[in-house]
């Protein structure tokens, strides 16, 4: 890389924005991740909505729609929290790989990386 790409890498990246993924993976896995033998909540959420949604689209059972669309509401609203999450995780990866320079497709010499004193030499 060269020394105005390595800039831009550390203008362009504060690497605490990892640390935030990290959080938001955390958020997916109390979510989506299986506890132990038992599926994840949103699983059971999610079939027992099917379970409602049978009875009151297909078999007409109107009263059982309010809490068909409650629990629908409820779904509606974790998924959204999640879609925040991935779409953080996302926008913080994209920052990052944006900032990935060409060279780095090269022979995979360090040519050009700035060592420990920040130039080019070799301090010989």
């Amino acid at each position: 890389m060269t020394d105005d790409e390595w800039q831009a890498l550390q203008d362009g990246f504060d690497t605490r924005q990892l640390l935030d993924a990290v959080d938001d993976v955390d958020t997916l896995r109390s979510t989506l991740a299986d506890d132990g033998l038992q599926p994840p909540e949103l699983r059971t959420r999610l079939l027992k909505l099917h379970g409602l949604a049978m009875a009151v689209v297909n078999d007409g059972s109107q009263n059982q729609a309010a809490e068909m669309f409650d629990l629908a509401l409820e779904l509606e609203d974790e998924a959204a929290d999640l879609l925040e999450a991935v779409t953080r995780l996302h926008d913080t990866l994209s920052t990052l790989t944006a900032l990935r320079s060409d060279s780095l497709d090269g022979d995979g010499d360090d040519a050009g990386n700035p060592d420990e004193d920040g130039d080019d030499d070799d301090d010989a």
